[in-house]
């Protein structure tokens, strides 16, 4: 739902910072990258689309969070936090995928969960002076009893106080229908104890010496070059509009010349007649005279045999796949199509893939600052509400290689374990799915019977 659709920023007498031509990306992008592009035309070739933006969004997003982990120690503040952190942690690869499809996600420890808000599904009040969002109304829902609920929580900053900056939340409730054409609208007023859901929330909170705010946004890395005013990132796939239009044209012609491949039989009048006379059921023609025969063929059979084009489809639809994956900050020829299988795949990131490894370490910066920030802001809660002792906390990232090549690390494994640097078990640990007990029982008895030759030994 487009939140944007409704002025909420009214509500609080404030004017949203968000153009109408990011609206229309963001809707666009949406529709995209779930199987609805501008393009489709029921009465044209391209009936469907095969959502190479969303593949692509989730590529780079599954790089970008490969073997995340991310550790927080050093207090008792520091195990609550990590706790937290743990959660976050686990939801990561996917939120991280939509932020990839809509150009970035808003993210914030509500005291109980993670709230998680696409560009799009809340307001934009205010930016500081790096452009960084500094004011923000997000929209909560509920159902009771029949009705739609609607809570409105703004932050902002509102100056300064004798210790620092005053940091608001302040939050209303609204009841409202769902109308028959499914458009939102906020109703009228409500307390939040209407909703039991809501009752133990505070109308207004103000925090003093509040040097961020108590959220964070993830930013896909880049410039906006659809509004350069807006503080939200662009899509991953935005430059590569043009491309993803001519894969799915591309591969819906593909697709409709092979069911258009069928072994047809042009046969003749007259001997359709002597068919039809001793009750003889032909195998496949076209009726008559003109289908493809001239008057004087009427007894003649012509063979028709379809010429597919399915390799200079291919390789056109590959030159537009390595087109659109470098325009979305790929090397080239990470993704193929490949010819026996019809599959979209990426392939393996080699070592030498210097654009993606750039992209991505530049998705994994903005990430770790945007997790950072959303730590400091779970802190500040945790400080406004009592919920841990408050410490000192340092925070470890740590990212999965990008290069990595699983049959060449488990070569090095086994190379390590027979040049002694390893202990065998381990490398069965590792590879082969085993217990460290299994492996270790395993290794021992090799050991004592003295097997040979061994997994381990070196071969002449």
């Amino acid at each position: 739902m487009f939140i944007n659709d409704v002025d909420i920023g009214k509500v609080f007498g404030v004017n949203l910072i968000m153009s109408s031509e990011m609206n229309n990306a963001i809707r666009k992008w949406h529709n995209t990258s779930t199987g609805r592009p501008s393009w489709l035309n029921p009465e044209d070739d391209v009936k469907s689309s095969v959502n190479m933006a969303k593949h692509i969004s989730d590529t780079r997003a599954k790089l970008t969070t490969l073997d995340i982990g991310i550790t927080i120690s050093g207090s008792a503040r520091a195990d609550y936090l990590n706790t937290i952190v743990q959660e976050l942690v686990k939801q990561l690869a996917n939120k991280i995928a939509d932020a990839d499809r809509l150009g970035g996600i808003l993210f914030k420890w509500n005291g109980e969960t993670w709230d998680f808000i696409l560009p799009g599904e809340f307001g934009i009040t205010a930016v500081d002076h790096n452009g960084n969002i500094s004011g923000i109304i997000v929209p909560a829902f509920e159902t009771q009893n029949g009705y739609h609920y609607t809570r409105l929580e703004y932050h902002r900053y509102e100056g300064e106080d004798e210790r620092g900056p005053v940091y608001v939340v302040t939050n209303k409730a609204f009841r409202n229908h769902m109308n028959v054409s499914g458009s939102f609208s906020l109703g009228r007023p409500v307390s939040l104890s209407s909703v039991s859901a809501w009752a133990h929330i505070q109308e207004e909170v103000r925090i003093s010496n509040l040097e961020k705010p108590l959220f964070a946004f993830y930013r896909v890395p880049g410039s906006n070059t659809i509004d350069k005013t807006s503080p939200l990132g662009l899509s991953v796939f935005e430059n590569a509009m043009t491309e993803l239009e001519d894969i799915d044209i591309a591969i819906a012609r593909k697709g409709l010349e092979i069911k258009d491949s069928k072994h047809i039989t042009f046969v003749g009048q007259a001997l359709i007649k002597t068919a039809e006379k001793k009750s003889i059921k032909l195998p496949r023609f076209v009726k008559g005279v003109g289908a493809g025969l001239s008057d004087n063929e009427t007894k003649s059979i012509h063979e028709h045999v379809p010429t597919l084009l399915t390799e200079q489809r291919i390789k056109d639809i590959n030159f537009n796949l390595s087109m659109a994956g470098v325009k979305c900050g790929f090397s080239e020829g990470v993704f193929v199509l490949d010819g026996q299988t019809g599959m979209i795949t990426a392939t393996q990131v080699e070592s030498d893939d210097r654009d993606t490894i750039q992209t991505i370490k530049n998705d994994r910066d903005a990430l770790k600052s945007a997790v950072e920030q959303a730590i400091k802001a779970a802190d500040a809660i945790a400080t406004l509400y009592g919920t841990a002792p408050e410490g000192d906390y340092e925070t470890a990232f740590n990212f999965g290689d990008i290069t990595y090549n699983y049959e060449e690390d488990k070569a090095a494994w086994k190379s390590y374990a027979s040049m002694g640097w390893a202990p065998k078990w381990l490398y069965f640990v590792k590879f082969e799915g085993m217990s460290e007990e299994e492996a270790k029982k395993m290794v021992a008895e090799a050991e004592k019977t003295q097997q040979e030759p061994g997994l381990f030994d070196d071969k002449e």
